[in-house]
């Protein structure tokens, strides 16, 4: 589960680093990047190309957060590991120990010929 949720946050990154860079290219009231010159060489295409890659990679981007975010969530601490552990080993010793020292405490004893 490890390794795969390294991958995921490996893919996760670069959807990151991808998502920046096309909203920095991206032409807003003061075209942004690209200068009018380079907007008109481009086409007007380039706007709805860049639109619908930044809609696809932030889809991607909150859908991979959330999907990052319960993995890690699902996965046992090292805290958790130890005790679960532990916890069956101490439950199994425990009544052994107490049924051996409430048999004992419990045999009659035969106190015939003492005196008090």
């Amino acid at each position: 589960m490890n390794a795969l949720l390294t991958l995921g946050i490996v893919v996760y990154s670069i959807i990151c680093v991808l998502l920046i860079l096309i909203i920095i290219i991206q032409g807003g009231k003061a075209e942004g990047l690209f200068s009018s010159a380079q907007a008109n060489v481009l086409g007007s295409q380039r706007g709805n190309a860049l639109t619908k890659a930044t809609t696809f990679l932030s889809t991607i981007f909150i859908v991979g957060a959330l999907l990052i975010s319960v993995a890690i969530s699902s996965q046992k601490t090292a805290f958790e590991n130890v005790t679960a552990d532990d916890t069956p080993a101490a439950t199994q010793q425990a009544p052994a120990a107490n049924t051996q020292t409430l048999e004992s405490n419990n045999m009659p004893t035969n106190n015939i010929g003492t005196s008090n």
